[in-house]
């Protein structure tokens, strides 16, 4: 197993084919000379990733036998720019991020990931204790802090929320700013600078257990999102249908090893893996239609 430097991967991987006859053309997918690529975002600390990608590169390749190599990308871009030419074949991506590869390239997801015991998370809006709104036709007139643009629980979540209640952010609310993350909108919220904040379930928790241990008493819960599907385990279209299942089951006993979930939990504070299908995802397609929003466009706004 080895892995490629994040520093312009991707565009030496896509452009690799242009300068030389590769070494690699005839040799069966996944042998030495002709390894899969499995690609990440650092999300995270990008050393801790860059470790943990490793670590489970090498379980994988333990388990099928297969050569792997790690990838650490700069955005979600090119990761699916990348996997359209054949030059990743397995990549960890968030819901917008899948779309955008499922359309551009017909990728398909494999695995959805858990986390807190669950394969779907929530956002929520949250206001202050003693505030007099009561429901989210309430934040008419109000202020509202959303975390950031590309955000689903902490801005697009809540947004489509907000609307389905008759709340039109840019004709109802006397304002709304993007915080940045979910803690800068809940800050902005104690420091009464907004009404209202957006964040995903339970924001507050790592607040109250820093800087602000009363947060849970000054605030409540006024309303919380549907479910969205969470980060998946994406597979390249052209990857064949015995590497797919390969891959696949392999993965899904790594999450079930004691050895695997402390890897998957430095990786992506992942807990558990299982199984996903490209309908898990239709929330955040109708989300997007609700929006008017361009999924290619809010694609390259992650992070």
């Amino acid at each position: 197993m080895r892995r490629i430097a994040p520093v312009l991967a991707i565009l030496a991987l896509l452009t690799l084919s242009a300068c030389y006859k590769p070494k690699s053309e005839g040799k069966p997918l996944g042998s030495a000379d002709n390894p899969l690529v499995m690609a990440f975002v650092p999300s995270t600390e990008a050393q801790k990733v860059l470790d943990s990608g490793d670590q489970l590169a090498a379980m994988l390749t333990e388990r099928t036998g297969l050569h792997i190599k790690t990838l650490m990308a700069s955005s979600y871009e090119g990761i699916v720019a990348a996997m359209g030419v054949g030059k990743v074949h397995v990549a960890w991506l968030p819901p917008m991020a899948y779309l955008f590869a499922h359309q551009r390239n017909g990728d398909r997801a494999a695995l959805e990931v858990v986390r807190h015991g669950k394969p779907t998370y929530r956002g929520q809006i949250v206001v202050l204790a003693d505030s007099p709104m009561h429901n989210v036709a309430d934040l008419k007139g109000k202020r509202v802090a959303f975390a950031e643009q590309a955000s689903a629980s902490g801005h697009l979540y809540p947004r489509t929320l907000m609307l389905e209640n008759g709340v039109d952010p840019e004709r109802d609310l006397s304002g709304f700013t993007f915080a940045g993350s979910h803690d800068g909108a809940l800050i902005a919220l104690l420091k009464g600078s907004t009404d209202a904040a957006c964040c995903f379930d339970d924001a507050r928790t790592k607040l109250s257990e820093s800087s602000f241990p009363d947060i849970m008493q000054k605030t409540r819960v006024l309303a919380y999102t549907p479910d969205i599907p969470a980060d998946n385990v994406t597979l390249a279209a052209a990857l064949s249908p015995e590497l797919s299942t390969k891959i696949t089951n392999a993965l899904l006993a790594i999450a079930g090893d004691t050895q695997g979930k402390e890897v998957l939990m430095d990786l992506y504070e992942v807990e558990g893996l299982v199984p996903a299908a490209d309908s898990d995802y239709d929330p955040v397609r109708k989300m997007a239609e609700l929006l008017h929003l361009n999924i290619e466009e809010e694609a390259k706004k992650l992070k």
